[in-house]
C-alpha cells in the first residue's frame, strides 16, 4: 500500500518491475578499445616482472658475494712461532678445537715482543701433533690463514691453522739473542 503517489517504482514491494537480463552487444570499436587496454596493461604487467625479477636476482647475487668476502675469503697467510699453552676441545653447539700460543716477535733489535695469539683448528691430524707438541719444550712455526670473520662451525677465531713445523727453543731463543743491541752514543768526557 502506497501512502504517497509518486510515480516511481517501488523495489521493496512484491510487484517491482523485472528487467530482463539482455546481454550487451560489443560494438566493433568497443571491442578493439577493450583489447587495446587489456594488451597495454599486460605488457604494463610483464615489464614490471621482469624488472622485479633482475632486481631480485641482482640483490641476492650481492648478498652472496659479501657474505663469501666477509666470511669465506681468506683474507691473509702468515705464520708465527712461538709455544703451545693450550689445545682445547670447546663450544656450545659446534665444537671446535681452540688453541693459545705464546708468540715472541722481535720488533727491534734487542727488543723482543712476547704476546699471546688465539687460534682454530680445523685438521684433526695437527691438533694430535700440537697436543703432543705441548708437552714437549720445542718451539712451534704455526702457519695460519685469517679470515675477516670467524663462522661458529670453523671456530670462534678468524685465525685458523692449516700447518705446523717445529723448531727447537735453543735454537729460536739463539736467534733472537744474536740480533745485534742498538749501541748508546757515548758521553764524551771533560
Amino acid at each position: 500500500m502506497k501512502l504517497i503517489n509518486d510515480n516511481f517504482d517501488d523495489y521493496f514491494e512484491s510487484g517491482a518491475p523485472k528487467k530482463e537480463n539482455v546481454p550487451h552487444e560489443e560494438t566493433e570499436e568497443e571491442r578493439e578499445e577493450r583489447e587495446l587496454i587489456e594488451n597495454t596493461i599486460e605488457r604494463r604487467s610483464n615489464k614490471k616482472r621482469i624488472f622485479l625479477a633482475l632486481g631480485s636476482l641482482l640483490i641476492i647475487l650481492l648478498i652472496i658475494f659479501i657474505i663469501r668476502d666477509q666470511f669465506f675469503h681468506v683474507y691473509r697467510e702468515s705464520d708465527v712461532k712461538g709455544r703451545i699453552v693450550d689445545i682445547a676441545l670447546q663450544g656450545t653447539v659446534f665444537k671446535t678445537y681452540e688453541g693459545k700460543m705464546l708468540s715472541y716477535d722481535v720488533v727491534d733489535p734487542g727488543n723482543v715482543l712476547k704476546s699471546e695469539f688465539n687460534f682454530s683448528v680445523t685438521d684433526d691430524s695437527i691438533v694430535q701433533k700440537l697436543g703432543e707438541l705441548k708437552q714437549t719444550p720445542l718451539a712451534v712455526q704455526v702457519h695460519y690463514k685469517e679470515y675477516k670473520h670467524s663462522v661458529p662451525w670453523r671456530g670462534s677465531s678468524k685465525f685458523i691453522v692449516s700447518a705446523i713445523d717445529t723448531v727447537t727453543i735453543s735454537t729460536y731463543v739463539d736467534n733472537i739473542k744474536d740480533i745485534p743491541l742498538p749501541q748508546k752514543p757515548q758521553e764524551p768526557e771533560n
